[in-house]
């Protein structure tokens, strides 16, 4: 074969093993898990208990990582949950039973949220049922607080006979005349929630069928709101109010970052938010009083004991090395065999290639051995025995190029022309002189 074929083979063999380690390290580059550059947290609007923890959350992921977090203020869970699937957010707030988590994933529970009914206190309004044909707040459109209203409404059929005051939080409840009520639901101690009930304009009415609402509907459970919650002295409420309770989760994309996952798990557990958000679910308490399931990297962060899902995740990285060698090796194999397939034809061609280039050189000395032997020409011989040197000349220089080969045939066609030139000249000497 060609020296220039057998450097090509050698390159091959350096290049292609080169090849798949630059590729296998570029593939780790680019697929590594990092945290980005701006954490992104879809919360509520400002001064709500979503917004208020999403800042200490801001504020603690922060200073762990080092990384820019925004805060997106929203109407609420339904709006943060569409944020999180359409790749806007990183990571939400969401209420229980506000939207569905069929693509999404629960990383933690955060704290319940408590239903509570506000009424005018000058309205003798001392039920749910009593609602019927006055206007009451719901809250945003997107929000979990409309969204828990209207399931509320719903179960005791009066959702179409209460009127929608307006699509507004219920902040500005105070501000509006003709509104009668609102349905807020939300963690204890909500600032806004505090500051309405303080004015003593407005009452806590009971929810009385609080079990049969948390047996239909699998996010509400049975609570209450403990007597002078809200106020001690002159207590607001001045007994416990029967009520019903969902759950604040934060909510990321089934898909997202493990790092990212445990980044906020320990900004918020490891340092202390459950300080300044008493109601904040225990990090003890994380797995039993989750009513949904949680993310796998959430679920080792809280059950630390159970290496199950760290083996997991080592077995898992061997098996993806075994994998990857498995590839590699399959790899190189099948490089192999296509070269040497293709090796194979080359060589084939090469020497059908060479045969042909023999032969039409045999051809050719072929023809001078039947055209000599009807001349007894002297300059017409010269001319025979002129043309069969080139021609042998010309097979020795490709031999030496390696256009042709030294094999059998080749020493054949040598040998044939000599024994025709040896003719040709021995013909010359005895022909008579002119």
């Amino acid at each position: 074969m060609p020296a220039d074929f057998l450097k090509s083979e050698r390159r091959w063999i350096v290049i292609i093993p080169v090849a798949i380690i630059v590729v296998s390290v570029v593939v780790w580059f680019v697929t590594r898990e990092t945290l980005p550059k701006t954490i992104r947290i879809a919360t509520a609007q400002d001064g709500g208990l979503y917004h208020e923890f999403g800042e200490a959350l801001q504020k603690s992921l922060e200073e762990r990582t080092g990384r820019k977090v925004e805060l997106i203020q929203t109407e609420g869970s339904v709006e943060n949950a569409k944020l999180l699937r359409e790749g806007e957010a990183d990571v939400a707030i969401v209420q229980g039973g506000s939207s569905s988590f069929d693509d999404l994933s629960v990383i933690a529970p955060l704290y319940p949220e408590v239903v509570h009914i506000l009424a005018r206190s000058n309205l003798s309004l001392d039920s749910v049922a009593d609602l019927k044909s006055h206007r009451v707040v719901f809250g945003p459109s997107g929000s979990g607080m409309r969204a828990s209203a209207e399931r509320l409404l719903e179960h005791y059929g009066i959702l179409g006979e209460v009127t929608d005051s307006s699509d507004v939080y219920f902040k500005g409840l105070l501000e509006r005349e003709g509104v009668d009520g609102a349905i807020v639901t939300t963690g204890f101690m909500n600032s806004d929630l505090q500051g309405a009930l303080s004015t003593g304009e407005f009452k806590l009415l009971p929810i009385e069928s609080a079990e049969a609402v948390a047996t239909k509907d699998p996010f509400f459970q049975v609570s209450r709101i403990p007597r002078g919650l809200y106020r001690e002295g002159n207590s607001i409420p001045p007994k416990d109010v029967p009520t019903v309770s969902t759950m604040a989760f934060l909510v990321v994309q089934d898909d997202e970052s493990e790092l990212l996952i445990r980044a906020v798990m320990e900004a918020i557990y490891d340092e202390g938010l459950e300080m300044e958000f008493p109601t904040l679910v225990s990090r003890n308490d994380v797995l039993s009083r989750s009513p949904v399931a949680l993310h796998a990297e959430s679920r080792g962060f809280f059950n630390p004991p159970d290496r199950i899902g760290q083996l997991a995740k080592v077995v898992e990285t061997l098996a993806a090395f075994k994998e990857l060698s498995i590839a590699l090796v399959a790899g190189l194999y099948l490089v192999w065999k296509r070269r040497k397939s293709q090796r194979e034809v080359e060589e084939s061609e090469y020497v059908q290639m060479q045969k042909d280039h023999l032969d039409s050189f045999l051809e050719k000395t072929l023809e001078i051995e039947r055209a000599q032997m009807d001349t007894v020409n002297v300059d017409e011989l010269q001319g025979f025995l002129d043309q069969v040197t080139e021609i042998k000349l010309e097979a020795l220089t490709q031999l030496t190029h390696e256009e042709l080969r030294s094999d059998q045939a080749f020493s054949i066609f040598i040998l044939q022309c000599g024994n025709l030139i040896s003719k040709i000249q021995m013909k010359i000497l005895n022909c008579p002189s002119p």
